[in-house]
């Protein structure tokens, strides 16, 4: 029988990533294994990394841009391409989109890093977490990321102030959030950099760092900002392997051993199995609950869990496309300018956003096309919804329900959005159930299995050595990005999981030595 591995990790996004790099830099052995692949950048290039699958730009859009495909319609998911961009899910009453990556959802995040809209966000969830608690970890991680607010001596092409239609639109009294890029040291004049742990990229130059990848680096992600800081840490990451079921053994198993991983290789479409002393699940929010679910209810490997697929939420997400017919490039800028209000505004905690169309130069269209998507854009808003939705995985077929009627930050945002239409003469494109790229819930933060999945360690009730440390655990919609609150929750996880192993450790020198 083979040796159990210490800690093992199922994803590489904001959640997965984040705690491995920490359990790794604590001299814990911990193995990753993620079902996307390692994507085709300069920073990931400059670091001796081969068999790189291409970013959904250009032509490679039709073939690397879609993975999968899921719905409450049918049974199984549809493959497309292993190596695709997203996997797309259309609910009842909600329509998702999901990363597929070494890396996660940084990929296709627009780089903007913020606390919730509450400021006693962890508050009341846990007897053991709480916003003091927390407090300190979002400082630690921004630096991490080399986020900072940006200034108007950045000079950043189509800042709201500067394409404001008239003064309609403004981002005053609006918090400016973190942004996670390399922003030019000398506005107009990006050079390429060599960071502390030998990555290189290009600051940002404003043309193509969008939500479908960043070529040059100049977006902070998180396969060379955290994930290879952790390999050379000894970390051990298998892409394009996806975990597939979690099966719970016996106590009485003598190699240490409580879990038994599972997985499916995308390379050589073959199956295999790991046993770990403790399994963090951080395969992003959809992925956990389904994983949960099955390994349960299916494969009977599970117990427990009776609020699993709970208190799912959007983050108040919505997309739109916005007619604008601008004078200017609106491709030229950030992934997303704002926040920004109506003059007119009434709304209390919905967040609007103007989101460029990018990589326009490498799509092979007609220049009549391209010439009127640089001059348009998308509109983004998001917000703290109620988390009234609710997931299931009956027979193999993930269903997810959502009614956005029951949460006001969607009146708030109807509201506005038709503020804007009408103040700026312009048109908004909408579809009726809202697009949201930021699931969350079903596995939450809880005091107990009668209203929560987790501890404040990220322990699954009655299920001991598994956790969750991603979007799924997160008790409520932050209302404003939350690639920063999964990380800090992340971060969380991964300390008390230290603390609790060094404990160990001082009981039996012999035991988990190296988690000293």
């Amino acid at each position: 029988m083979t040796t159990p591995i210490q800690i093992l990790v199922i994803g590489s996004g904001f959640g997965g990533a984040v705690a491995a790099r920490r359990l790794a830099e604590a001299g814990c052995e911990v193995v990753m294994l993620e079902r996307g692949p390692w994507r085709d950048t300069v920073p990931n290039r400059s670091i001796g990394l081969t068999d790189l699958a291409p970013l959904p730009q250009g032509s490679r859009a039709f073939t690397h841009g879609l993975r999968s495909v899921r719905s409450h319609l049918f049974r199984q998911q549809l493959l497309l391409n292993r190596r695709g961009f997203v996997e797309a899910y259309h609910g009842d009453g909600i329509k998702v989109v999901c990363s597929s990556n070494v890396g996660g959802g940084s990929h296709i995040y627009a780089g903007m890093l913020a606390r919730p809209s509450s400021p006693g966000y962890w508050d009341g969830h846990h007897p053991h977490i709480s916003e003091a608690s927390m407090d300190g970890y979002y400082a630690e991680i921004a630096n991490q990321l080399g986020a900072r607010t940006a200034t108007e001596k950045d000079e950043i092409p189509n800042r709201i102030d500067q394409t404001n239609h008239d003064g309609k639109l403004s981002s005053a009294g609006l918090a400016n959030p973190m942004l996670g890029f390399l922003l030019p040291r000398q506005p107009g004049a990006p050079v390429k950099i060599t960071d502390a742990h030998g990555v290189d990229r290009w600051e940002c130059d404003y043309k193509n760092n969008s939500v479908l990848g960043s070529p040059s680096g100049a977006k902070t992600t998180l396969d060379f900002a955290m994930v290879w800081p952790a390999m050379k840490q000894g970390l051990k990451v298998h892409d394009l392997c996806e975990a597939t079921s979690i099966r719970k053994l016996d106590a009485k198993d003598t190699d240490g051993a409580r879990y038994e991983v599972h997985y499916r290789d995308h390379r050589d479409r073959t199956s295999h199995t790991l046993r770990a002393k403790h399994v963090i699940l951080a395969a992003g929010c959809l992925n956990t609950v389904s994983l949960l679910f099955k390994s349960r209810d299916q494969d009977h490997g599970l117990q427990g869990m009776p609020r699993l697929g709970l208190n799912f939420g959007t983050n108040g997400g919505y997309f739109a496309l916005w007619r604008e017919n601008a004078s200017c490039d609106l491709s030229l800028g950030l992934p997303l300018s704002g926040p920004f209000r109506s003059e007119q505004s009434t709304s209390q905690s919905a967040q609007v956003l103007r989101a460029a169309i990018q990589g326009i130069d490498e799509m092979r269209l007609p220049g009549r096309v391209k010439r009127w998507l640089r001059h348009n854009a998308f509109i983004v808003a998001l917000g703290k919804d109620n988390n009234n939705g609710s997931m299931v995985v009956k027979r193999g077929r993930l269903s997810i329900h959502y009614d956005k009627t029951a949460s006001p930050v969607y009146r708030e945002i109807d509201q506005e959005v038709r503020t804007i239409e009408r103040i700026t003469g312009t048109r908004i494109h909408a579809p009726r159930a809202p697009i949201t790229v930021q699931p969350l819930g079903g596995a939450c933060l809880g005091a107990s299995s009668d209203d929560g999945v987790v501890g404040a360690n990220g322990e699954v009730f009655d299920n001991p050595g598994l956790y969750v440390a991603d979007a799924a655990a997160l008790p409520a919609s932050p209302g404003r990005p939350p690639s920063l609150t999964i990380a800090v929750w992340a971060a969380n996880v991964a300390d008390r999981l230290l603390a609790a192993l060094q404990q160990q450790s001082s009981n039996n020198p012999f035991k988990d030595q190296k988690a000293r």
